[in-house]
């Protein structure tokens, strides 16, 4: 049951609002603050028509607001009285279901580019590229060669000579730059509504707490799980995502146990088979290269040992028979008779 603020010192319109107001923090889980500050009418119509039918903002008198809050917190929530603490200039009340935290990424991505206002500061680096441009020749030549940019006629169009850097983010836009970028047709300022403090069951969070970098954040969470994974692993603590590989690694283990210890265990005869033949191989092809005879035909033809070459063995020389002379015996006269 929301209260109705009614004071003979109020205005009717005033407890409407407030009324109004209440109503909806009552409604609503998600009360935010937003900064409207310079945000032009035309800009904020077109993101609030964004947020159709995801928020519904309010912009009142932060007095009415801090009624509104104040009297809320007596019925809803002490905490949102916090929200008190960022009803700083220009701001509107936003009541949305969404969460805080996609609510702001909602508002960053919906910013609006607008051109540049001289004395604003430029958001990031700007670079006019060289080349012909669709100006017409005449005054722009020297307005353009006042903030630097080389630029001349040729074949009756302005033509931009080199790349010039215009603007380097944090610069504070001048008026002929903001004049120079309105002709190239460039918006570098990005409006939009920037999220004070959100508050959601029973906590408040400011905005800088809201705007968190996805990737950062998905990258942090990635190596915080690996690094518990790895601690343990090294611990031999037994988790749902670890057990699986801590029974794997502990299998790897005993079978390597066994087979160093030669256990004729079913898991690693194989291993232990194919162990005793490399080592049989081995000592055969020491064995055969010192000696290829002690080696059977299949083991020389497995290693490729090819047999000693046997020189055939020198016949014993023949003895050769040297003809034996005939010595002729000289004949004796006999004396002849007388």
């Amino acid at each position: 049951m929301i209260a109705t603020i009614k004071s003979e010192n109020v205005r009717p319109w005033k407890s409407e609002v407030v009324d109004e107001l209440m109503k909806l923090i009552e409604h609503y889980p998600i009360v935010g603050v937003l900064d409207i500050s310079d945000l032009p009418a035309a800009q904020f119509q077109q993101i609030r028509q964004n947020l159709r039918g995801k928020a519904e903002i309010v912009v009142s008198k932060n007095t009415l607001v801090s009624i509104a809050i104040k009297e809320s917190a007596k019925l809803k929530d002490k905490k949102i009285e916090e929200l008190l603490l960022s009803l700083k200039g220009q701001t509107g009340i936003i009541f949305t279901e969404m969460d805080p935290f996609k609510l702001s990424k909602f508002l960053r991505d919906n910013k609006i580019n607008a051109p540049a206002k001289p004395g604003s500061i430029s958001p990031k680096d700007i670079l006019i590229p060289a080349g012909e441009t669709d100006f017409a020749p005449g005054p722009v030549v020297a307005e353009l060669q006042r903030i630097g940019i080389k630029a001349r006629i040729q074949g009756g169009k302005v033509v931009i000579l080199d790349d010039h850097h215009l603007l380097k983010i944090g610069d504070t836009i001048s008026k002929e730059v903001s004049e120079a970028l309105a002709k190239f047709g460039i918006m570098p300022m990005e409006l939009g509504l920037k999220l004070h403090a959100a508050y959601e069951a029973g906590m408040v969070f400011i905005g800088t707490v809201l705007e968190i970098d996805e990737k950062k954040v998905l990258d942090d969470i990635q190596f915080a799980s690996a690094s518990a994974i790895n601690l343990s692993l090294n611990v031999n603590y037994p988790t749902t995502l670890t057990i699986g590989v801590m029974i794997v690694k502990a299998n790897v283990v005993a079978q390597n146990l066994a087979l160093d210890a030669s256990l004729p265990v079913a898991q690693i005869m194989p291993s232990l088979l194919a162990r005793a033949n490399d080592e049989m191989i081995g000592l055969a092809a020491v064995a055969g290269n010192k000696n290829p005879d002690v080696l059977d035909a299949e083991l020389k033809d497995m290693l490729g040992i090819k047999p000693l070459k046997t020189e055939p063995k020198e016949k014993p020389a023949e003895k050769v028979e040297q003809p034996v002379e005939k010595v002729e015996q000289p004949v004796e006269e006999k004396p002849k008779e007388q």
